[in-house]
């Protein structure tokens, strides 16, 4: 059986850590493996009859004063203990170790343990740990800062939108508003002017009050441009730093100072596109996710503010923009349907059935006995003669998303949806034979004008711009006569009354009768004739309401 002090001396050299005991004077007595093992080949050996104290105090570094203090204090017996952590880096690695000193007696005689434990994984974590919390706070301070920041923008940007009673006085207040809060040193909102495919600069504002040349954007030619392309896409576009872009020199008048990074945001309410707001900033990397999110709820404040005032300025203006616009797609059901009847057909209206189906009218220039199946035509459900007479058929057509119904969805007036499938019609631009679309709406304004030419855009080929220009609107318009008679008429009544209109039904001789169209209601001859007269006497009602000569 192994004897006490072999087994506490094997136990002394299998220690992962670095130990080694001196006497009074700090000369080293024992030192363990680890101990002769630390370090470079050339210096590893027992140290055993070195003044441990004395080598340490040869030591020019702060660490090495402490350690010979408190190994000092502790011979001296003023401590039982001492401990200290010190860095102990290599060329090839960075390592710390703890210290302890530990003074007890042998035979009377005073000793010290010096042993070194590596705490570099702990350490490393520590630090780690104090980057990460350092980062926390100043990301903290950050954003304590920009919420200053964005809660003093979101207040001054509502207050001049809300304040304003005019377009034109909210895209000068808000530029004027972004200007005044760093990192902005520019910034500008330009209109979309379909007729003439370009973005115009309209409203500006720069810190240094340097003029800014009014050049316009070419919508097909200035594709790299960033408001170009947030117009385009309907999306935020942003550039970071503006020096990696080529060109990107001309995108700010020359008086101004350098900008570093930029930002497009479309002005965007619904489906209606206003324009864009071009956001420059003094500095790089100005637009994090934090700002973008902010500066999407600015666009859509300013947008809803613009919609609020097109909306109080359509109920008293006597204008609409009229669009006239040419269509060569094969696949839209007025072209499809021209071309399998051969014949031209003009849009007569629109009504809707008792669940809501839209109904179009279509009067065709030939008599047509049996109409193609609905599978031929896209987004067609359902398609009835309704009437035939001699100049021709009038057909009803249950449609379901399609152009027509996009169209009323987003307030144009449709005026004409035409086409002509006769032999030998060809298309303006490809020469092909395929039946040219005319279609003429009125919309209430630019806006109304520019975002429903881009949905048509996306839902047809071939689409082109013939004509764009304001037009006076009726003093009561037909919009406004439908839309007080459809508050007055139930569904029944005022689907009755248009489709014995579209039918020619008030024509004499009578082209269609009351039992026809009837049956395309789905409802009896009599209730039909109920529902029928009880609309023409609202109609009555609305056409002479006031007339001094229908008071008796």
């Amino acid at each position: 059986m192994h004897s006490g002090k072999a087994l506490a001396d094997a136990t002394l050299e299998t220690l992962p850590v670095i130990v080694g005991v001196i006497d009074s004077d700090g000369e080293i007595l024992l030192t363990n493996r680890s101990w002769r093992e630390f370090g470079p080949d050339e210096y590893r050996e027992d140290h055993v009859g070195i003044n441990y104290i004395a080598t340490a105090q040869m030591g020019d570094d702060e660490h090495a004063r402490r350690a010979v203090e408190g190994i000092e204090t502790v011979i001296a017996g003023e401590q039982e203990t001492f401990a200290m952590e010190y860095p102990c880096h290599t060329p090839d690695r960075k390592q710390w170790f703890l210290m302890r000193a530990n003074r007890f007696t042998v035979d009377g005689e005073g000793r010290v343990s010096v042993v070194h434990l590596e705490i570099t994984e702990r350490k490393l974590a520590e630090i780690t740990a104090e980057e990460t919390a350092a980062e926390l706070r100043e990301e903290h301070r950050a954003l304590e800062h920009l919420l200053d920041r964005i809660d003093g923008l979101l207040r001054d940007v509502t207050d001049a939108v809300l304040g304003a009673t005019t377009r034109d006085e909210v895209e000068r207040r808000v530029c004027s508003c972004l200007t005044d809060t760093d990192p902005y040193g520019l910034a500008w909102i330009g209109r979309a002017d379909i007729a003439n495919s370009r973005l115009s600069l309209h409203e500006w504002s720069h810190d240094a009050d340097v003029p800014l040349e009014d050049d316009d954007l070419c919508l097909e030619s200035d594709e790299d441009h960033p408001a170009v392309r947030a117009l385009e896409t309907g999306e935020l576009q942003v550039i970071q730093n503006l020096e990696t872009v080529d060109g990107a020199s001309r995108w700010w008048p020359a008086g101004v100072e350098r900008v570093q990074s930029l930002a497009a945001l479309p002005l965007t309410y619904g489906d209606i596109t206003y324009g864009v707001l071009v956001l420059f900033a003094t500095e790089p990397d100005a637009f994090a996710e934090r700002e973008r999110l902010v500066l999407d709820s600015l666009a859509g404040t300013i947008a809803t503010a613009m919609n609020a005032i097109e909306t109080q300025q359509m109920l008293t203006t006597d204008t609409v923009v009229e669009l006239e616009i040419a269509i060569e797609d094969s696949s839209l059901f007025v072209a499809a349907l021209a071309t399998e009847l051969e014949a031209t057909i003009t849009y007569r209206g629109l009504t809707y059935d008792g669940d809501g189906t839209p109904l179009a009218f279509y009067h065709v220039d030939r008599a047509v006995d049996d109409v193609p199946p609905v599978t031929a035509f896209e987004g067609v459900i359902d398609c009835t003669i309704l009437s035939t007479y001699d100049e021709g058929t009038l057909l009803e057509i249950a449609v379901d998303d399609t152009i027509v119904t996009t169209l009323s969805g987003h307030g144009a007036d449709i005026r004409r949806f035409d086409a002509s499938g006769a032999v030998g019609q060809t298309a303006h631009r490809t020469g092909a034979n395929v039946p040219v679309v005319d279609l003429t709406i009125d919309v209430p304004n630019g806006q109304s004008a520019r975002s429903v030419y881009d949905l048509l855009e996306e839902r047809a080929d071939g689409v082109e711009l013939l004509s764009y220009h304001e037009t006076d609107r009726p003093p009561r318009s037909r919009q406004d006569v439908t839309a007080r008679l459809e508050s007055s008429l139930t569904d029944r009544q005022f689907t009755a009354l248009r489709k014995a209109y579209y039918a020619d039904y008030f024509e004499w001789p009578r082209n269609v009768s009351g039992e026809d169209l009837a049956q395309s209601m789905d409802i009896s001859r009599s209730t039909f004739h109920q529902h029928l007269r009880s609309a023409q006497r609202k109609l009555l009602d609305e056409l002479f309401d006031g007339d001094p000569l229908s008071k008796g």
